[in-house]
């Protein structure tokens, strides 16, 4: 009886320390990503050409190519999505980048720290 006692411990501990590592790992960055400043893009200085930009931290990490045209952002392709990634929501932030010619939008709702990654690796690529 105690040895089963025993195993059933360590299975219940050892589930505990897997869901808090996976939590710890979710969670983190996340309050240094809601902080994060944009600082803008001034396109109106930009060769035509292919921009590549990285933001690195954590599973926000990703790589882009932002594609310039007269002075216009034509096109967004991802090299290295984040951790976690949702298609749509990447897709949404390009659309609405290319929408504005510009980082300064608002975020998609219930992806804010995705959203923030992604303008920080446009601003890296064109801030160059």
């Amino acid at each position: 009886m105690k040895k089963k006692f025993k195993v059933i411990t360590i299975v219940i501990i050892s589930i505990i320390a897997v869901i808090t590592t996976g939590v710890f790992a979710i969670t983190r960055n996340l309050s240094y990503m809601m902080e994060i400043e944009l600082i803008g893009v001034d396109i109106a200085t930009l060769n035509d050409g292919s921009y590549t930009g990285t933001y690195e931290r954590g599973r926000f990490t990703n790589t882009l190519t932002v594609h310039m045209k007269n002075q216009m952002i034509v096109g967004i392709n991802l090299d290295n999505d984040v951790l976690l990634a949702q298609s749509e929501v990447s897709d949404d932030v390009f659309r609405k980048v290319i929408e504005a010619q510009s980082t300064d939008i608002d975020a998609i709702s219930g992806a804010t720290v995705t959203t923030k990654a992604y303008l920080m690796a446009i601003e890296n690529a064109l801030n160059k």
